[in-house]
């Protein structure tokens, strides 16, 4: 839906090989090509020309980022399109999350390709937004074959680890932590694994990244609440206890992002609150029956978890492991788990980290030459 006030922005997906035009605002659709960087990158230049290949006309989507009240009617279009709007759900009401996101509606045309969002507030709309193109994304990258893992994505060295573990497992502290050591971050919270020629891929996705204040102590280097208040500046997620990261922000807390790297080892963070400080943490590499149960225990159900009424409508499949794909994961990643007590266990880690990072390196590049 393009007016006199609008814009419109055509971004490349990679992870999907879709294109997705993104219409509204232009002040909205800045905000969300600022928050989807590096992930969703421009697909046109400022000439309008196309700055890559682009896909089929069945692989673009529309998204419409409308601000105004969540109740709106819906309306002809001025080309003659009829009404046809049915926001929401089976018509649901339109309902505020409870992470503190406002009210807001949307309306799924899979037919046409298009999205439409509608939220009053307009530093929220190009968050909710971009919520909804990244579960198109990863709807599109699982149907094709992808493996969602809940999980974070770090490469160091050359060497590309993903890790995995329960909420509080330390995972957000881990990989940051990694990244301003040197590395490049290259998802939070979740990740894809995606198949190719070389071997199994980690693929990233625009995913703000949730830092809890009582955290901070653990970073290394230490990350002082000043230095991320600035770094998350007003991004709309911010609470007293919790901030909020959007990945092209990384960079000044110190560290790096990239979209996507192979993938070599993963680690299955376990915080143990018995494990004093004293005691050394523990890690121990993973035999291939552990690592397939750690594979499935950190499987996403579904392409988002929130989402579900744009996953109903794209009517995309549950992710899955097969035995062939699983049996490939196992035999081409290096698996370890590390125990840890609640507090003071980062620096151990990091240690272990760059232990294994040049031998997972060195073992892949030999791989690959054979």
């Amino acid at each position: 839906m393009t007016t006199k006030s609008s814009t419109s922005r055509p971004l490349a997906v990679p992870a999907a090989g879709i294109t997705l035009t993104v219409t509204g605002d232009p002040r909205t659709v800045a905000a969300l090509e600022e928050l989807a960087a590096p992930f969703f990158p421009p697909s046109c230049g400022p000439d309008g020309r196309s700055l890559r290949t682009p896909p089929a006309p069945e692989s673009h989507w529309q998204l419409d980022l409308v601000r105004g009240p969540a109740g709106g009617t819906a309306e002809a279009e001025p080309d003659g399109t009829p009404a046809h709007r049915t926001w929401g759900p089976a018509g649901g009401t339109a309902e505020a999350e409870p992470d503190g996101t406002p009210a807001h509606r949307t309306n799924f045309d899979t037919a046409a390709r298009r999205i439409t969002v509608l939220c009053a507030e307009a530093e929220w709309l190009p968050v909710i937004g971009l919520r909804y193109a990244r579960t198109l994304s990863r709807a599109v990258a699982i149907g094709a074959g992808a493996v969602p893992l809940h999980g974070a994505a770090v490469e160091l060295a050359g060497t590309g680890i993903i890790l995995t573990g329960e909420k509080m497992a330390g995972k957000t502290t881990a990989a940051l932590s990694l990244v301003r050591s040197g590395g490049a971050l290259i998802s939070n919270d979740d990740v894809l694994l995606v198949a190719g020629p070389e071997g199994w891929r980690m693929v990233g996705g625009p995913r703000s990244v949730g830092i809890r204040m009582e955290s901070l102590g653990e970073h290394r280097p230490v990350l002082s609440a000043a230095r991320l208040a600035e770094a998350t500046g007003a991004h709309p997620s911010n609470r007293p206890g919790k901030r909020f990261l959007a990945p092209g922000a990384v960079e000044r807390i110190g560290g790096s992002v990239q979209v996507q790297a192979p993938a070599h080892v993963l680690i299955e963070l376990v915080s143990d609150p018995d494990r004093s400080v004293r005691h050394r943490s523990g890690d121990h590499a993973l035999d291939d029956k552990e690592a397939a149960t750690v594979l499935r225990a950190y499987l996403e159900d579904a392409a988002d978890r929130r989402r579900f009424d744009l996953i109903d409508a794209l009517g995309a499949p549950p992710p899955s492991l097969t035995a062939d794909v699983l049996g490939s994961v196992v035999g081409s990643l290096r698996f370890f788990r590390f125990t840890h007590p609640v507090s003071g266990w980062v620096d151990a880690f990091l240690d272990f980290a760059r232990a294994v990072a040049p031998v997972s390196s060195a073992m892949a590049a030999r791989t690959v030459t054979a």
